[in-house]
């Protein structure tokens, strides 16, 4: 998640001004917070709460880069780099979150 989430802000820093601090701002935000949960949860006994901030997290900022594509603040090639990484995220932190429950 820290390699996305460096590459988010990278891509942020040039959106246009007019989304930059409105959408631009709000996904590195929610970024920041699945990285933070992801934390969090590496250090609990009690996982599950944190992993599904994350997870919920996740799915916010999927929602915004679908919009920050559709107000043209990235490619379609950036946005398929984004669903293909956060995806991948989805697929770990689901089988850490199976993993934790069935203890």
């Amino acid at each position: 998640m820290e390699a996305l989430l460096q590459w988010v802000v990278e891509r942020v820093a040039k959106f246009p001004r007019d989304h930059k601090f409105t959408v631009g701002d709000r996904l590195i935000e929610t970024c920041l917070d699945v990285t933070c949960a992801l934390v969090e949860a590496s250090y609990k006994r009690d996982k599950v709460h944190e992993l599904g901030q994350a997870s919920r997290a996740l799915v916010r900022a999927r929602l915004l880069f679908r919009l920050a594509r559709a107000l043209h603040c990235v490619s379609e090639a950036q946005h398929l780099h984004f669903a293909k990484e956060s995806d991948e995220i989805g697929r770990m932190l689901g089988g850490w979150l199976r993993a934790t429950a069935s203890r």
